[in-house]
């Protein structure tokens, strides 16, 4: 109802004059009563020294929401709630000018699109937004409208902690707590958001912190958005190359245990083994890139001895990467014949042992 919209937004503040209230009324109805941006709402005027009409203001101008591209059929709900995206950018700023532009807060953001729809651990969401490379561009000039409104956030410009950063999503209405302790989740639109704002560079390094703090007891669900980034499932293309070590760290301690584990405990025998096939084509294309990349390095060297030395690291990884493959291919040969394809899993061995 009005009523309780109009109880979101005024947040801590109880009273405001009438011209206020129709600030927000125009707030209100520009947002379509979406529970998750009368939340934020609420919550930075509960935080800032800043009257609802000056909100307006903001909202009102130019945004960056022209840099998506609105032909992606996925972004049709942002294109929809254009106000909650420069609702969302407002938040942004506020946490870029209290923290400096490599704001902790901002990066965990920019990450949190691409791990499961549930909830995440803390550590692991600020891994990977440590992960994030940098990238020095200059932000809209409107940002700067900011610094005389957030003066008291920008009394400390030092690093926040984790749960600092994560304290201060959750006190802005972009996070929300867990039933899990030192867990917190996102809302789909702001994942959906994020993932726009931050793009596939932060994919990488989401999949970077599932494969070095992610467990099949914890976090199954970030370990399997992790794998479709890595191969892609159906018609969905891979999103991250990860280098040939990262790719043999990754299958060795993330995919396998996970394929046998979905496989035996759940008995999703199909997801299981087109993991394996997805991980097995992954292989095979690094062991290919491995080969034209040696052939380069003669080509292209002049050294006579730079050319050993990297052609002998190519080899030795190579190797490693045939020996893995060989090892999915045993490891899918098995679950083959515990669900009765004794032809198939037949072949598959005979693949692995040619290789070895």
């Amino acid at each position: 109802s009005g009523a309780e919209a109009m109880t979101l937004m005024k947040g801590a503040v109880k009273e405001y004059p009438l011209m206020e209230i129709d600030a927000l009324k125009v707030i209100e109805e520009k947002l379509g009563r979406l529970t998750l941006g009368l939340g934020i709402v609420g919550a930075i005027l509960s935080e800032l020294p800043i009257t609802p009409s000056r909100l307006l203001d903001t909202l009102n101008r130019p945004s960056p929401i022209r840099d998506f591209s609105w032909n992606d059929r996925e972004v049709i709900s942002l294109k929809n709630h254009e106000i909650l995206v420069r609702l969302l950018d407002v938040c942004l700023s506020i946490f870029e000018h209290a923290d400096g532009p490599r704001s902790l807060a901002i990066r965990m953001v920019h990450v949190s699109g691409w791990f499961a729809p549930s909830a995440v651990p803390i550590h692991m969401l600020a891994l990977a937004a440590h992960k994030i490379p940098k990238k020095h561009r200059r932000g809209p000039r409107w940002r700067k409208w900011w610094r005389t409104l957030t003066c008291g956030l920008a009394a400390s410009r030092m690093q926040r902690s984790e749960a600092e950063a994560a304290a201060m999503l959750m006190r802005f209405g972009i996070a929300r707590c867990s039933a899990k302790s030192e867990y917190i989740q996102f809302h789909d639109m702001i994942r959906l958001y994020a993932r726009k704002r931050g793009g596939t560079r932060t994919a990488q390094a989401a999949v970077q912190a599932v494969y070095l703090r992610g467990s099949i007891k914890h976090s199954s669900e970030h370990l399997w958005a992790a794998c479709f980034m890595a191969f892609g499932f159906g018609s969905d293309p891979f999103l991250v190359e990860l280098r040939p070590s990262e790719l043999m760290f990754f299958v060795k301690q993330i995919v396998v245990p996970l394929a046998i584990n979905t496989f035996i405990t759940y008995s999703r025998c199909n997801a299981a083994l087109e993991l394996l096939r997805l991980c097995t084509d992954a292989l095979e294309r690094a062991a290919e890139s491995m080969l034209s990349h040696a052939g380069k390095w003669r080509e292209t060297s002049i050294s006579c001895f730079r050319p050993v030395q990297s052609e002998a690291q190519y080899t030795y990884l190579w190797q490693e990467l045939a020996l893995l493959k060989a090892s999915v291919l045993e490891t899918r040969a098995k679950l083959m014949l515990r669900g009765g394809q004794y032809g198939i899993g037949d072949d598959l061995i005979r693949k692995a042992i040619f290789i070895r």
